[in-house]
């Protein structure tokens, strides 16, 4: 079975662990790319991700995907491996999150993930087009990669790591980068407010999305 051990592995990436907050550690790190794609009239079009895989996961990807054994990963073998990881993620989002102006916005599933193997490491590469329209003119966009089971970590070095494509010139981008004691405090204040009979919302309070690194985008022209 050409799927067995990344499928195994992305099951438990995929899978919610309900650890609590003070164990909680990634065992999978991504180097992440995104690209903010917007349309010719000025609304979003798509975003897009580029993820470079940790040696570790890499070589566990090659070990059960490999079925020549020549120690590379071919464009068949390339496919499977796009293939398993989109139905594996697909439940969580792909991992990709943005909102306007606070609220979520729905985004397509991409049509394929497609894969390299380069210098030892697995990159995906993956396009989810816009399922709502979004008007960038008049709303602020929060664009973000994270896992909510904190499985696996993305890692942003810069705000060169978000790029902007065609996107209107009036844009402008934040990189926001979270203070992890800021938002523990914040979010334990916030649970702490719930009544006795409300719990954690899963639109509402979200610990990982509170510690994610992200991009802020305000397109609104100067008054």
């Amino acid at each position: 079975m050409i799927d067995r051990g990344l499928a195994a592995a992305l099951a438990v990436m995929a899978v919610s662990l309900t650890p609590t907050i003070a164990v909680a550690h990634p065992h999978v790190f991504a180097e992440a790319n995104v690209e903010i794609v917007g349309t010719p009239d000025g609304r979003l079009g798509a975003i897009r991700n580029i993820w470079r895989m940790d040696e570790l996961f890499s070589s566990s990807v090659l070990v059960d995907f490999d079925t020549n054994a020549n120690g590379q990963l071919e464009d068949g073998e390339l496919v499977a491996v796009g293939d398993t990881v989109k139905e594996s993620i697909a439940e969580w989002d792909f991992y990709t999150f943005v909102e306007a102006d606070g609220k979520k916005v729905a985004m397509s599933p991409p049509d394929e993930i497609r894969t390299l193997w380069e210098n030892g490491q697995l990159l995906m590469f993956f396009e989810m087009p816009a399922a709502e329209t979004v008007d960038l003119s008049k709303s602020k966009l929060t664009v973000s990669n994270f896992d909510e089971t904190f499985f696996v970590a993305f890692d942003f070095t810069s705000a060169d790591d978000f790029l902007m494509i065609d996107m209107p010139k009036s844009c402008a981008k934040q990189l926001v980068v979270p203070d992890q004691d800021a938002a523990a405090k914040e979010w334990m204040e916030s649970v702490a407010s719930l009544g006795p009979d409300e719990s954690i919302p899963d639109d509402g309070i979200n610990y990982s999305q509170a510690l994610a690194t992200r991009v802020e985008v305000s397109c609104a022209a100067a008054s």
